[in-house]
C-alpha cells in the first residue's frame, strides 16, 4: 500500500477558504514589509530639517534597517526549523511593530537607528519564512501565482506609506507616520487564532495530531490516514565553494551582482525619490504622490513579470526589465511634464521593485537541487548588501549638490550593470561536476 507524502496532499489539494486565509494573512504581513522598509523615506526629508542631518548621515541611517534584514535573514529566519515558522512569524511581527511605533518616540539619529535595525532584524526573518509558508500551503498548480501575489503586496505597504504620509504628517508631524506603523500589533490575535503552522514541520517534528488538524483544512475531503513525512536525501554538507568549482565561478558571481543591483535601486529610490523631487523644486506633497506612481508601477510589474517569466524565460524577463529600469531612469533626467514623468517613473518602479518578485525565481531555476539552498541564500544575501548600499550611495549623490539630472543618469547606470551581467548568464546551466553527488530522483529544474 502507497503512502501519500505532505507535499502530494498539499500538491493535490483544491483551492478553498483556507488557502485564501493564509494567502490573505501572507499578504498582509508583506504589506507590513513595504510599510515599514518605506515609510523612511516618506519622512527623511523632516529629519534632515529638525537634527541638522547632512545626507550621507540621512543615507546611512536609512541602510540601518536594511542591515538589520541581512542579520535575521541569515541568523533569525532559520530559527523556523528547530522552532517552527509559527512562532516565529508571530514574534517577529510583534517585535518589528513594537519597534517601528517606537519610532515616533525617537529624539535624535541614535536612538531612531537602533529601532530601525530591530525592525530590519525582525522583518529579515519575517519575510523568508511566510514566502516559505506561502509555497508549502498552496495547491501545486496555483503555487507561482501565491508567491507572485503576496510578492506584489510589498508595494501596497510601500503605497500606503507615501500616502499616510501625504495626509498625517501636516497633522502629527513626521511622528505620525510611525504611529500607523504600530497598527500591525491588532494583527497579532488574528494570527494567534488562525495562521497555521508549517505542515511538514510538523511531520518531521513527529506532531501527528497537528499535521493531520492542518491537513483536514488543506483537504478537507481526502482520506489522511496514511500520510507520512517526505523523503529528504541525505546529502552532504553543501559548501560555498562547491558554487565556484567545475566552471560557475563567473556565472555564479554575476548573479552575485544583478541580484546587488536590483535591490540598490529599488531601497536607494524608495529612500531618496521624495528628496530627489524636492531638489528639483517640487513641493514636499507631489514628491510623495511619485512614491505612490513608483510603488504602484513595482505592485503591477511584480504580477506581469510573473506572468512574463511563465511564457518566456525568467532571464529574458530580467534583461528588459534592468533594460526599461535604465530607460527610465535616463528620461527622468530631461525634466519631463508631469504626465510624463509620471509614466517614467511607474516604468521605474515596474522595472526595479517589481523586479523582487522574479529574481529569486530566477535563481531557483539556475542552480541545481544540491546547491539550490546555499546558491539562493548567498545570493540574496549579497543583494541585501546592494540594499544597503542603496540608500547610502543616495545621499553621497545629494552630498556632492549634483544637478537633478545627473543624479538620475548615475543612479541608472546599476541598471545598466544589472542588465548585462544578467545578459551574460542568459542561457547558461550551473555544471555539475560527475559523480559528485547523488542525483537519482531529484529534480533540478
Amino acid at each position: 500500500m502507497s503512502q501519500q507524502t505532505v507535499t502530494s496532499v498539499v500538491g493535490k489539494a483544491r483551492l478553498n477558504g483556507f488557502h485564501i486565509g493564509v494567502l490573505v494573512m501572507c499578504s498582509l504581513l508583506m504589506i507590513v514589509d513595504g510599510y515599514d522598509m518605506v515609510s523612511y523615506g516618506t519622512v527623511i526629508s523632516h529629519l534632515m530639517d529638525e537634527w541638522n542631518m547632512d545626507p550621507v548621515t540621512a543615507g546611512t541611517l536609512g541602510s540601518a534597517a536594511l542591515v538589520g534584514m541581512l542579520v535575521g535573514g541569515m541568523f533569525i529566519a532559520p530559527l523556523a526549523d528547530t522552532h517552527g515558522r509559527r512562532p516565529l512569524m508571530i514574534s517577529c511581527v510583534t517585535v518589528a511593530s513594537a519597534a517601528s511605533l517606537a519610532c515616533a518616540f525617537a529624539t535624535g539619529p541614535v536612538q531612531l537607528g537602533v529601532l530601525r535595525l530591530v525592525v530590519g532584524v525582525a522583518l529579515g526573518a519575517l519575510v523568508p519564512n511566510f514566502i516559505a509558508l506561502t509555497g508549502e500551503l498552496a495547491p501545486q498548480r496555483s503555487k507561482a501565482l501565491f508567491v507572485t501575489l503576496v510578492s506584489c503586496f510589498y508595494s501596497v505597504g510601500g503605497i500606503a506609506a507615501a500616502v499616510f504620509a501625504i495626509y498625517i504628517e501636516p497633522l502629527w508631524t513626521w511622528r505620525g507616520v510611525f504611529y500607523i506603523a504600530g497598527a500591525p500589533l491588532l494583527l497579532v490575535p488574528v494570527l494567534l487564532r488562525h495562521l497555521p503552522e508549517s505542515p511538514e514541520y510538523l511531520a518531521v517534528n513527529g506532531d501527528r495530531e497537528r499535521l493531520l488538524a492542518v491537513l483536514r483544512k488543506v483537504e478537507p475531503t481526502g482520506d489522511l490516514g496514511d500520510v507520512v513525512a517526505d523523503q529528504r536525501p541525505a546529502a552532504g554538507k553543501v559548501r560555498l565553494s562547491q558554487l565556484f568549482t567545475g566552471g560557475n565561478a563567473l556565472n555564479n558571481v554575476l548573479i552575485w551582482v544583478f541580484f546587488a543591483m536590483c535591490m540598490l535601486l529599488s531601497y536607494g529610490l524608495n529612500t531618496w525619490l521624495p528628496k530627489l523631487m524636492q531638489t528639483a523644486g517640487y513641493p514636499l506633497g507631489s514628491a510623495l504622490w511619485n512614491l505612490v506612481v513608483l510603488n504602484l508601477g513595482g505592485m503591477i510589474g511584480a504580477v506581469v513579470g510573473g506572468w512574463l517569466a511563465d511564457r518566456w524565460t525568467y532571464r529574458g524577463t530580467l534583461v528588459v526589465y534592468f533594460v526599461l529600469a535604465s530607460v527610465s531612469l535616463v528620461g527622468l533626467s530631461f525634466d519631463p511634464n508631469a504626465v510624463v514623468l509620471n509614466l517614467l517613473l511607474f516604468v521605474a518602479g515596474a522595472a526595479t521593485i517589481g523586479v523582487l518578485a522574479i529574481i529569486h525565481a530566477f535563481a531557483v531555476e539556475y542552480y541545481p537541487a544540491h546547491v539550490r539552498s546555499t546558491g539562493v541564500g548567498w545570493a540574496a544575501g549579497v543583494g541585501r548588501i546592494g540594499a544597503i548600499g542603496g540608500p547610502t550611495l543616495g545621499g553621497a549623490l545629494l552630498a556632492m549638490e549634483l544637478p537633478f539630472q545627473q543624479n538620475f543618469i548615475a543612479v541608472a547606470v546599476p541598471g545598466v550593470i544589472g542588465a548585462v551581467a544578467v545578459a551574460l548568464v542568459a542561457g547558461k546551466k550551473f555544471r555539475t561536476a560527475p559523480r559528485s553527488e547523488p542525483v537519482a530522483g531529484v529534480n533540478a529544474s
